[in-house]
């Protein structure tokens, strides 16, 4: 048989997947991959993202905590780097 098709029979059938442990992973390489984008963003793209986004939120603030619209800022703005820089997110709830 050839070697290749004998590297893809397994002897024993594929474990489940542990898709909580997976996530987590994902997760946690998505935040230094955030922390990394933040960092190198020029600072022109970051003000204006800044901006968009006091713009966005201003009307809503009064009905929010400190702590939503802290959340709400954060999410806004990966997303918005993400688009920009067009890195795709990394969670098993985005992938179709």
């Amino acid at each position: 048989m050839l070697p290749l098709l004998e590297s893809l029979e397994s002897p024993e059938p594929p474990q489940a997947l542990d898709l909580e442990d997976l996530e987590r992973r994902l997760t946690l390489q998505e935040e230094k991959l955030s922390a990394t984008i933040t960092a190198n963003a020029p600072n022109d793209l970051m003000l204006s993202i800044r901006r968009d986004t006091d713009r966005a939120l201003g009307p809503y603030s009064r009905k929010m905590d400190a702590g939503q619209r802290a959340l709400l800022e954060k999410q806004y703005q990966q997303k918005r780097l993400y688009d920009a820089f067009r890195v795709p997110r990394l969670s098993l709830f985005y992938l179709v």
